[in-house]
Order: structure tokens, then sequence, then C-alpha cells
């Protein structure tokens, strides 16, 4: 029997996922799935985790079983270099988290085709202290960590009227104003459902450079979430950057402070600091892989990147955001072209199509925008719970492309039956 093309794909991440889901169904390809972690989670719910409206391991998809079912193999692993001359890549030995015990030595694996689909860490913009006294959302470990963290100061402070919980938060994207908007709403069901104190003894501060919070947005749809946060007792700081970070407070460029209790870092993106010895790719300023209209790395054959470590140029001069929507796009893209580039067929270039963006601000509030039908570039703003409910709808959206429907329906089932019998926060 004919031996089937490997494709080999690293991250497990949206992008990373999504492919390995889509190819695994065709039958006729050695679909390869590499992730240093055991389980997908979805980045773009990192935020309900670290503010405790999701439970550990609640959203995680877990490789060996999903892989088992949709026709793809997982192999743990973290990557460490990329030999392109002989088509392997390298990984690292696995061991135990508790002991360190090792599980697998370091290996090589061969691959036909190579998807880097490695993701991307918070830009900390090397200023001095952030990597030392700031929490982060990379990855569900961190956001388990900060929801701890949260929960444990909460305790600590309850019934104490002179206490207050500041909470500075840099970045006021899409990631930043979840974040405080359900801190907010975390905090009032603990009150509910914990007797702990409500979102009244919260001081929250977000903080960005930039002149206005989700600066990437139509101004109408900030100034949504602008009042919305100020509503809910936010202080917003922005136009001023972040000079320096001690253990309890933010240093700004204007010369003021912001003592906090806890510090979280939610600035931009960059590349991981691996992929600068990773192999011969071109990467940008901000460490990500240059590719070309394909998705193919420039200048290295059978290899392509996507996803959040991948820098897209588009024709208009722009380069495709880091977002969940371009990785879903990405996926489904590479999933149609693979399979007809290890045919011997051209292939077509990527076209970036944005679908608009949602900013949840809380249990039944959303921002967003939809691009517009007419002509010209115009958007559409949307707000209230007809957006919150097409921002729920993309989480759908993602489990369907997993799952398949009914599946999917079934864990959008069992979400609603449990929603019914525990409390909306997790008090642990």
């Amino acid at each position: 029997m004919a031996k089937h093309p490997v494709v080999l794909i690293v991250g497990g991440g949206a992008a990373g996922i999504e492919l390995a889901t889509r190819l695994g169904k065709r039958g006729d390809l050695d679909v390869v799935l590499v992730d240093r972690d055991a389980s997908h989670f979805w980045k773009p719910r990192l935020h309900e985790l670290a503010a405790g409206l999701l439970g550990d391991g609640e959203e995680a998809v877990p490789f060996l079983a999903h892989g088992h079912a949709h026709g793809y193999r997982y192999v743990p692993g973290a990557l460490r270099r990329v030999d392109v001359d002989r088509r392997v890549v390298h990984l690292d030995e696995v061991r135990l988290a508790q002991d360190g015990e090792m599980i697998l030595p370091a290996r090589e694996l061969a691959y036909d085709v190579l998807v880097l689909a490695i993701g991307s860490r918070v830009n900390d913009f090397g200023t001095p202290g952030v990597l030392e006294h700031c929490d982060m959302l990379d990855s569900p470990a961190q956001a388990v960590s900060l929801r701890r963290r949260i929960l444990a100061l909460a305790l600590r402070t309850a019934g104490d009227p002179s206490r207050r919980i500041r909470i500075g938060i840099v970045g006021a994207g899409a990631t930043g104003v979840e974040l405080a908007a359900e801190l907010h709403h975390a905090f009032n069901d603990m009150h509910r459902y914990g007797g702990l104190d409500p979102a009244s003894k919260l001081d929250i501060t977000l903080m960005d450079m930039a002149p206005r919070v989700l600066p990437a947005v139509d101004p109408r749809t900030a100034e949504v979430a602008r009042r919305e946060l100020e509503r809910m007792g936010v202080t917003i700081r922005v136009g001023v950057g972040v000079k320096a970070v001690d253990e309890g407070a933010f240093d700004l460029k204007d010369g003021t402070r912001v003592p906090c209790d806890i510090q979280v870092w939610a600035a931009g993106v960059v590349g991981h600091d691996l992929v600068a010895g990773l192999g011969p790719f071109p990467l940008s300023k901000d460490r990500r892989i240059i590719v070309d209209g394909t998705l193919a790395a420039q200048g290295v054959a059978h290899v392509y990147a996507m996803g959040d470590c991948a820098y897209v140029p588009m024709p208009d001069g722009g380069v495709v955001p880091p977002t969940a929507q371009a990785a879903h796009q990405q996926a489904a893209y590479l999933a149609e072209t693979l399979p007809n580039v290890l045919r011997g067929h051209p292939a077509r270039a990527f076209a970036y199509r944005s679908r608009g963006t949602l900013v949840s601000l809380g249990a039944r509030h959303a921002t967003g925008e939809v691009p517009s039908a007419g002509k010209g570039h115009g958007v559409i703003n949307m707000r209230g719970g007809f957006a919150k409910l097409l921002y729920v709808s993309l989480q759908y959206g993602h489990r369907v492309t997993l799952h398949g429907w009914p599946r999917a329906t079934a864990l959008w089932l069992a979400d609603a039956l449990r929603n019914t019998t525990l409390p909306p926060v997790k008090l642990h």
C-alpha cells in the first residue's frame, strides 16, 4: 500500500487543530499534530478562565481523543529546531511536570509538508519589570494562576471595607477590555453566590499608550466600550505608555504611578523567542515568520506558517491581523490548498476577509462591528444583547469545526444544564 504524504502541523491552537481536523477527515494524508500541551483551549476565552467564569479543563479538547476521532495523530513535545534540508523537526524531551521524570526522549519527526502554527506571546516591548511582576494571558495555565490569585485576594479582603482590590491591566485592546468587564461581572457573582464583596470593591485601571480603548476598531464601537467600562467603575488611562513595572505598581511615562495588588500585561503580540533559532526563516520585526501569498515561508520549500506566528502581507500594504478569525480562515485555506499542492497543482493566493470585530462586555452585553454590504469600507455598529449573541456564536462555530454539529449541540446543552445547577463563577 502506498505511503500517504506526511503533513506535520506544529501547534494545536485555533489554526493548528482546525487544520488537523479538516485534513484528518480526508483519509489520504498522514496528518500529525505536535503540541507541548495535552489539550487545546480556544484562546479568545482565556479572559473568562482568568475571571473564574470557566473551570479548569472545562473547554479543553484532549488531542489524543480528538485526533483518534478525527483521523490525525497527536505527538507530544515542544519544537526545538527545523532541519529544512532533511525535512525533519527536532522535538525536546517530554518530562512530567511534578517530578521531572522523562516520558519521551528528544526525537526527530519527518515530514513532506510542515505547517508551523506555534502562536505568539504577549509583547512586553522591552519594558523593565514586566516579565518579573506581571501576569499574562498566553495559556490556560497562566489564566488559572491569575484566577487563583484574584480569588485569594478576594478572600483575604472580604468584609474589610478599608481594603480595596486594585487591579491594573496594560493593553486596552480586546483582551484587556474583556478582562476588565468580566472581572466586574465575576466579582458580582462571587458576592451573589459566595458571599464575598461585590464589584464595588474593585479598583480596575486600564492603561494603553493608544489614544483610546480598542484602537483597531471603529471609534463608535470603541466609544460604546469606553462608556460601559466607565459605568462599571473602570478607570481608563490612555495616551500614555508604561515606563517601568515594579512589584505593586506601574510607573507611567507621564510621571504618575498606579499602585496595584495584581498586575496584568495584555499589550500586543510578538513571536516566541525560539523562532529566532528555529531555522532559516525570514522574520518580521516582531519575530513572526514572513510568508508569501500562499502562506508558504519565503525562500523555504515545503514549509508553511499560519495563525499568530505568521506575518502575512496583504495586497493593500497591510498585514493580516493575529486574530482568531484570521487563523480560522488560514486553516480553511490550507485544508483546501495543501492536498492540491501535494498533487502538483498550483496554489491560489490566500485572501483574508475581515468579518468584523466583537468584544464582550460582560454576561449579556457586547459591542462590535461588521463590514457594510454597501460601497466603500464602512461598518455597521452593534451593541447590547444581539452583539453578545453573535459573540457567543463564534465560540460555537469553533466547536462545530472541531466536533461537527451533533456533538457541538450536545456540548451546548451540557453547558446549559450545568449552568442551572452550579454557580456561574468558580469559587475554588
